[in-house]
């Protein structure tokens, strides 16, 4: 995963040796690969993992796994940990030789074999689960951008071009993650009208829309859509594929998120196609489904018929009073469906700011909140503190009662959590894994020392029976924590760094204790 891959030279593959291990190597359900841990090199890996990649494992081992959503500084870090005695765990998105997206867990720890001391990465298929969960929130997120846009309809006069704007917007943010809308012009060409997009950094990949050249009805992608008023959908295709179909000043913007689906609509009113939205979704996010066609075809056609109404609004008085009648019947409409959708907007909303298992907040709002509190520190002049702590053995506990139960662990010490840290303006948060962490604004060391004690204490107390642990009969943690002054300079990295040497001093030091990262 973090340099070039070698295979074990024979017969030091799996120097173990013995046939029944070597039949144990390659059946269990886990796949598995061994890298060397000073050079991060794949040495090897089981029948399991070729299974899954859908090669040889001469094959295997040439590829480039990719280290999605992470980086190789974030991987070095997880080797250098592993080696050094702490077993790293994660979540890990790769790309299979047929084009096809796999998520695995992944577990990494340091072992010796043959004499030698190898990083043994066993990794579990997680892509249903995953899949699955990505189809829930998709589900919740269609009915959000339903609702979006049919208010952004709702009203509509003479300038629809502002309805158009918030359409792009609402797809992007709800539907993701490249929204383009392009409109037949009068002079029969297909003329670029919106984008939008919602990743930071992301819009100076893009070029400056509305300047960009009309297209050719019957040009491959949105100008063939808008000719046939037939829709097209991309799955899961390579890279190449899909730039085939977009203008290339969109190129740089689908390499560099990775874009992997593509969705264009027509917009249709009257047996005609008026222009074409086009969705492109990368990263990690799940291809767009049939589900997501038949939406946003009907939001397509929505826009498609408010936009002829506002033409012609703008035309004909009469023709604009007939418009003013539709457009309140779509409003009357909008607000049946509104009751409907709050629930689900709560949800949604829960749900992009809180761990599904433990009920803290997740990383996505500890980030947030962090870099929040770091600029209000600078502004007073304030400290800022922040803890992390790790389950001690948690993947022994997770070996010797199971997942389940692993998931029960980390329930009851969100709980505990939430119980120690109540104060409004403390964060308690599932950082990742088996690992969590606390915001604790204005809190000097001393405080933030208690505070750490404070929930090591707790989660002790528990007594949540662990008999796999080293540092007692019980579930407990290891802590580090950092308190300063903010700088201009100060970043939210360094605090997670200087916080995550502490607690990398407490494992060192035998565990279940609180450290200071400075």
């Amino acid at each position: 995963m973090t340099a070039p891959r070698r295979k074990l030279s024979e017969p030091a593959r799996l120097p173990l040796g013995e046939r029944r291990f070597q039949a144990i190597y390659d059946s269990v359900n886990d796949g598995i690969f061994i890298q060397d841990p000073e050079t991060g090199a794949i040495l090897d890996v089981n029948r399991r993992l070729c299974e899954w990649f859908g090669c040889s494992a001469e094959e295997l081992l040439k590829l480039d796994l990719g280290l999605w959503p992470y980086t190789q500084e974030t991987a070095r870090e997880w080797a250098r940990k592993a080696a050094a005695g702490a077993p790293q765990t994660f979540e890990w998105l790769c790309s299979t030789p047929g084009g096809s997206l796999l998520w695995l867990e992944v577990n990494m720890r340091i072992a010796p074999i043959g004499g030698q001391d190898r990083l043994v990465v066993t990794a579990g298929n997680i892509t249903q689960r995953k899949r699955s969960e990505m189809e829930t929130t998709a589900r919740l997120k269609r009915a959000e951008a339903q609702n979006a846009v049919s208010l952004s309809l709702a009203g509509v006069g003479p300038d629809y071009e502002a309805a158009l704007r918030l359409i792009a917007h609402h797809l992007a943010v709800q539907v993701g993650d490249l929204c383009t809308l392009n409109l037949v012009g009068e002079d029969g060409l297909l003329h670029p009208s919106e984008v939008a997009q919602p990743y930071v950094g992301g819009d100076a990949l893009l070029p400056d829309y509305r300047h960009l050249p009309p297209l050719l009805l019957g040009t491959a992608g949105a100008g063939q859509v808008a000719q046939s008023g037939v829709a097209l959908r991309l799955e899961s295709r390579p890279l190449e594929e899909i730039e085939a179909l977009v203008r290339p000043e969109l190129h740089a913007y689908l390499a560099y998120f990775k874009i992997h689906s593509l969705l264009i609509v027509p917009m249709r009113t009257e047996g005609r196609s008026i222009g074409t939205i086009a969705l492109a979704m990368g990263g990690a996010s799940r291809p767009y489904s049939v589900e997501d066609q038949a939406v946003i075809q009907n939001l397509a056609d929505r826009a498609a018929l408010t936009i002829t109404n506002a033409r012609l609004y703008a035309q004909n008085l009469d023709q604009g009073k007939e418009l003013k009648r539709a457009n309140q019947e779509l409003e009357r409409r909008v607000e049946e469906r509104t009751a409907e959708l709050e629930q689900a907007n709560a949800k949604l909303q829960q749900m992009a700011m809180e761990d599904g298992l433990t009920r803290l907040s997740n990383r996505r709002h500890f980030d947030a909140v962090l870099q929040k509190e770091i600029r209000r520190a600078l502004r007073k002049g304030d400290n800022l503190a922040l803890i992390m702590a790790d389950v001690d053995f948690f993947k022994r506990f997770n070996d010797l009662y199971g997942h389940l139960e692993g998931d029960g662990c980390l329930q009851a010490i969100g709980a505990v959590m939430q119980d120690v840290f109540r104060r409004v303006e403390e964060l308690p948060a599932r950082y990742g894994g088996e690992e969590f962490a606390v915001i604790l604004p204005g809190a000097d060391a001393q405080s933030a020392m208690q505070a750490a004690e404070k929930l090591r204490r707790a989660v002790e107390a528990r007594q949540i029976p662990h008999g796999a642990s080293d540092a007692g009969p019980y579930v407990t943690l290891s802590l580090g924590f950092v308190s300063a002054p903010v700088t201009p300079a100060t970043t939210p990295e360094w605090f997670i760094s200087e916080a995550d040497g502490g607690l990398y001093r407490s494992k060192a030091g035998g565990r279940n204790r609180t450290s200071p990262g400075i």
